[in-house]
C-alpha cells in the first residue's frame, strides 16, 4: 500500500505534511516550504529526522521511485531525503496544529440564511479535502464585510481565533486588534473558510498513515414526507439541528452562553430607551428583567390590549409556563406572521421559529401556549434582535455535534406587558 497524508513532527514540536509524487495535488492556495537552498534543506531535514525511524523513511524514498536499497546506512539515507526534498520531489507542508493528538473542532458559525461557516488555517487544506474553501485573495474591504455580517461575540471571536496562526497579542489585543488580525490573514491567505449546511457527522478514525486530527464533516439528514409535485415551499421543516428528533440539545452548555447583540447602559440610557424603562417598571417587572428586554430588540412602540385579546408564546412541551417571568409574547398579527414563515404541511420548521423570535436552547418550540388579556392594558412591541449561544446535540447513539456557536438573526416582533393582566387558557 502506497504512503500517503503523511504528517512528521520536528525536534520543536511543529508539525509538517509530507507530500509524495504519487499523491493528489495539494491546493493551490497552500504552499510548501522553500527549501530548495542545501543549507536550509540540510538544517531542516535533520530537525525531524530523528523522528522517523529509517525503516520509514526508506518506505518514503521508494515510494518516490528512489532505487530501492536496504543497505544505504544511515548517512546516506539522511542524505537521499535532502536531496529528494530539494529537488521539490518530496514537498513540505508546515501545518499551524498543536500536536499529533489534537482534535480541531473549528466554531461552526450560524447565519440567518440556513449556512454555517468556520474559519480554518489553510495549512489544514494539505491534510484535508474540505468542499466550499473561500478565500479573500487580497480583498480587504470583502473580508471585512464577511466578519461584520457573522456579528461574533467576544467569546466567539477568541474561540475563532485561538487555534488559527494569527499574529498578535490574542488574549490582550483589543477587539478592533483582533478583527483587523483576521481580516489580514484572511487576505494574505493565511486563513480561510469554510461554509456548509447545518448538521454534522461523528469523525472518521485516522489511519496509522494518516493525519491523527479528528475533523467533522456534514451529516445528511433524511427529510419528512414528499411535497406535493412541483410544490418547493420556502422552508424545509425538516432541516436544522433544532429539528432533528434523535438529537437533543445539552441545555447545560446554552444555559450561560444565551447573549443578545444589542448592549444598553443603564446609566446612560438614550431618550428613546429611557422611556421604555420606566413603561416597563410601570408593568411591574424588575430591574433585570427592564435590562433584558432593552437588551433583546428595538424600535420600541406603546400598543393598546383589550380585554379578551389573544396572546402566545412557544415553549417546550410539557413544561408549565410561568405567567410572572413571560415577558416575550405574541400577539394574533405576530403568530399569524411566524406561522406564514414557519408553518409548511403540518409541520413547525422550529429551526426557523428558534432564529425568527431569538429563543434560547432550553425553549425547544414544541408547543405553543394561548394566554387571554382579562382588561384593557398598555403593552411594549419591539423588533427581537439578534442572540447568539453556544450548542451541544447530542445523539442517542452517542453521536455528538461538539460545541456549535449560533447566532439568531431575530426579526419577528414580541409583545411585553403587564402579566397580572394576563390568563393562561391552554398550551396546544
Amino acid at each position: 500500500m502506497r504512503l500517503h497524508n503523511i504528517v512528521v513532527k520536528d525536534i520543536f514540536g511543529h508539525l509538517y505534511r509530507l507530500h509524495l509524487p504519487h499523491e493528489a495535488p495539494i491546493h493551490r492556495r497552500v504552499e510548501p516550504r522553500d527549501l530548495r537552498d542545501k543549507v536550509s534543506a540540510h538544517t531542516f531535514v535533520w530537525q525531524f529526522l530523528r523522528q522517523v525511524d529509517d525503516e520509514q523513511w526508506l518506505r518514503i524514498l521508494h515510494s518516490t521511485d528512489f532505487p530501492p536499497n536496504r543497505r544505504l546506512d544511515r548517512i546516506e539515507l539522511h542524505d537521499a531525503v535532502i536531496k529528494l526534498v530539494m529537488q521539490g520531489i518530496i514537498k513540505v507542508y508546515p501545518l499551524h496544529l498543536n500536536s499529533l493528538e489534537q482534535q480541531d473542532h473549528y466554531l461552526l458559525i450560524d447565519t440567518p440564511d440556513g449556512l454555517q461557516h468556520h474559519f480554518i488555517p489553510s495549512s489544514l487544506l494539505a491534510v484535508k479535502a474540505l468542499p466550499d474553501v473561500r478565500f479573500f485573495n487580497s480583498e480587504p474591504a470583502s473580508a471585512t464585510q464577511f466578519v461584520e455580517h457573522l456579528a461574533l461575540t467576544d467569546e466567539q471571536l477568541a474561540d475563532v481565533i485561538r487555534d488559527l496562526p494569527l499574529f498578535f497579542g490574542r488574549t490582550s489585543a483589543k477587539r478592533a486588534t483582533r478583527i483587523a488580525g483576521l481580516v489580514d490573514a484572511l487576505c494574505d491567505g493565511k486563513v480561510a473558510v469554510v461554509t456548509q449546511r447545518p448538521g454534522m457527522t461523528p469523525p472518521k478514525k485516522s489511519g496509522p498513515e494518516d493525519l491523527p486530527v479528528e475533523y467533522y464533516t456534514p451529516k445528511p439528514y433524511t427529510l419528512g414526507p414528499h411535497e406535493e409535485p412541483g410544490y418547493v415551499p420556502p422552508v424545509n421543516p425538516h432541516s436544522g439541528l433544532h429539528n432533528q428528533e434523535e438529537l437533543t440539545p445539552d441545555r447545560e452548555t446554552s444555559a450561560e452562553s444565551f447573549k443578545p447583540i444589542r448592549q444598553v447602559d443603564m446609566k446612560n440610557l438614550s431618550p428613546e430607551d429611557d422611556a421604555v424603562e420606566k413603561a416597563l417598571e410601570r408593568q411591574g417587572w424588575n430591574d433585570d428583567k427592564v435590562k433584558q428586554v432593552l437588551k433583546s430588540g428595538d424600535n420600541f412602540t406603546e400598543i393598546p390590549c383589550q380585554e379578551g385579546d389573544k396572546l402566545y408564546g412557544f415553549n417546550t412541551a410539557g413544561r408549565a409556563r410561568n405567567l410572572d417571568n413571560s415577558a416575550y409574547l405574541l400577539d394574533e398579527a405576530g403568530m399569524a406572521d411566524v406561522k406564514a414563515k414557519y408553518f409548511r404541511q403540518g409541520h413547525w420548521d422550529k429551526e426557523g421559529v428558534k432564529d425568527y423570535l431569538a429563543l434560547p436552547c432550553f425553549n425547544a418550540a414544541s408547543s405553543i401556549d394561548v394566554m387571554e388579556v382579562t382588561e384593557p392594558t398598555t403593552g411594549i412591541q419591539s423588533t427581537i434582535g439578534k442572540a447568539t449561544e453556544l450548542l451541544r446535540y447530542d445523539g442517542t447513539d452517542g453521536y455528538t455535534t461538539g460545541t456549535l456557536g449560533k447566532i439568531m438573526g431575530g426579526g419577528g416582533t414580541q409583545i411585553t406587558l403587564d402579566t397580572s393582566s394576563l390568563k393562561l387558557l391552554s398550551g396546544k
